[in-house]
């Protein structure tokens, strides 16, 4: 017996079967593609989306019988990336592209809402980019149903029930609330209804249920967003335990007892009640790689051929012979919250190769994670150990950087994709398998092996995050000039 569940990812959609003792039984994923326009849109095809999320579905749920396994499905559960706008009429189609999480075009629907709410809004949050689709088509407003984040979407095709996740009442700012959207002169109805992570949705509809080759009326469990999924699948549910969660974009997520007191990090409620998650990190790290690993004309980190960029970066010692690389290819969140930042190389030489490029872009990340962890540690909160999860948490050399980078232990989950296993913990919650996600995670998450920071080259790269955080602070002045920016407090949504 199992649970199915998907993560609807930025550059792929993947779906896994997971026993319930939490045994990978089956993974399948499909690509996606994600369009970045001339003019700072992000946008993907949330039906096709859709359609690749049901073939890696059925997919997954018919490995184990053709290994001549049984893994009846128990029930279904989803989570992905945040915050993907999808608009949809009364026939459950998009009406438009889905506004990727990079987009950024809604700052001056931020800039608004934030004086509304007296609450610093992001550009790439929900509700901005609603209200600049609201605003910019009448043919849209007269069509629109509801709007719909990209995992809820999926799950409406699902169930065919309408609902927004919202793991905790902390995050309707960063969603969307009544009274503002009374103040944007907004309907209600376009925004379903809230649910919890853990509630069941609803019942696998017959024509889902024929897509993914299963029976219909499986309980279909709401999931998370997808950092909170990957917390879970972490195990990151006690204070000091961090998730490291990569993907194309890549954020150091702190298990803490009380909310950041600045604006730097993101404090958002934790999984657990009580306690919380603050956050930081890079928006471009997984991008980042595979721009630098396209240009040098390697494979990217998913590869395993030794040919890849991971092999390349491995062959230039720590510090990357004085080479920096700063990875904002589109702009930052926390904690630098600039949408002017773009990337660069400093200390450029003729003696540089391509394994020195190649490692300073992953010793990039790493440095971005820190700007992230020193802020933390400025303010007393624990930072005892790192759990990866996402493309890199396979990839022995990057949790070693990173651990030598951050100076805390990496301790890598079984099962590298922990948003899967958070989504099973979802399931194992709703089923009442387990008496709650809290405990769900406990028992699910299998940890293999630890890394631990090496002194040799922690030092080495505390020299070189010297020379990072330099090259910050001198580019910025150059970012903002050939953008066009004037700089806002930390925080308001660049």
């Amino acid at each position: 017996m199992a649970y199915l569940t998907f993560d609807l990812g930025s550059s792929s959609v993947k779906a896994a079967l997971v026993s319930e003792e939490g045994e990978l039984l089956a993974l399948a994923r499909r690509p996606v593609v994600l369009v970045h326009g001339a003019d700072g849109s992000h946008l993907t095809d949330a039906a096709a989306v859709s359609a690749a999320a049901r073939e890696a579905g059925r997919a997954a749920a018919a490995l184990p019988a053709r290994a001549g396994a049984d893994a009846s499905v128990r029930a279904i559960a989803v989570s992905g990336n945040g915050p993907t706008l999808v608009a949809v009429g009364p026939d459950g189609l998009p009406l438009h592209p889905a506004l990727s999480w990079l987009d950024r075009r809604a700052s001056a629907e931020a800039g608004e809402i934030s004086d509304l709410s007296e609450i610093p809004v992001d550009p790439t949050f929900y509700l901005p980019k609603a209200l600049r689709l609201w605003r910019g088509s009448e043919d849209l407003r007269r069509k629109l149903k509801w709007f719909f984040s990209l995992p809820e979407y999926f799950l409406f095709g699902l169930c065919g029930n309408a609902l927004t996740y919202l793991p905790h009442p902390g995050y309707l700012p960063y969603i969307w609330d009544d009274s503002l959207i009374d103040a944007l002169d907004m309907p209600r109805g376009i925004f379903p209804p809230f649910a919890k992570p853990g509630e069941l949705a609803g019942s696998l509809t017959t024509e889902a249920a024929r897509a993914l080759g299963l029976r219909p009326g499986i309980p279909v469990v709401v999931g998370f967003p997808d950092f909170l999924a990957s917390i879970v699948g972490a195990g990151a549910m006690k204070v000091g335990i961090a998730c490291d969660r990569s993907g194309t974009s890549e954020a150091l997520n702190i298990c803490a007892d009380r909310p950041f007191p600045g604006r730097e990090l993101l404090s958002l409620p934790h999984a657990v009640d009580g306690l919380w998650n603050v956050s930081g990190g890079v928006s471009t790290a997984g991008a980042a790689l595979d721009w630098i690993s396209s240009i040098l004309g390697l494979a990217p980190p998913a590869g395993d051929n030794g040919s890849d960029l991971v092999g390349r970066a491995a062959l230039s010692p720590p510090g990357s012979r004085g080479l920096v690389f700063l990875p904002y290819l589109a702009g930052e969140r926390a904690p630098l919250w600039d949408a002017s930042r773009r990337g660069a190389f400093v200390g450029l030489g003729l003696g540089h190769g391509r394994e020195d490029l190649a490692r300073a872009v992953c010793e990039s990340i790493a440095f971005g994670l820190r700007l992230a962890a020193d802020k933390a540690r400025d303010e007393r909160f624990p930072l005892r150990l790192a759990r990866p999860s996402g493309s890199a948490a396979s990839r022995d050399f990057l949790c070693a950087l990173k651990a030598d980078a951050l100076g805390i232990p990496f301790e890598l989950p079984e099962i590298a994709d922990c948003e899967l296993v958070g989504d099973a913990c979802a399931c194992a919650a709703a089923l009442g398998d387990a008496a709650s996600i809290a405990e769900a995670s406990e028992k699910l998450v299998r940890i293999t092996r630890r890394i631990e920071p090496d002194p040799a080259s922690s030092s080495a790269l505390d020299e070189a995050y010297g020379s990072f955080k330099s090259a910050l602070a001198a580019l910025g002045p150059v970012d903002d000039r050939m953008n066009g920016t004037v700089r806002r407090a930390p925080g308001a949504g660049g």
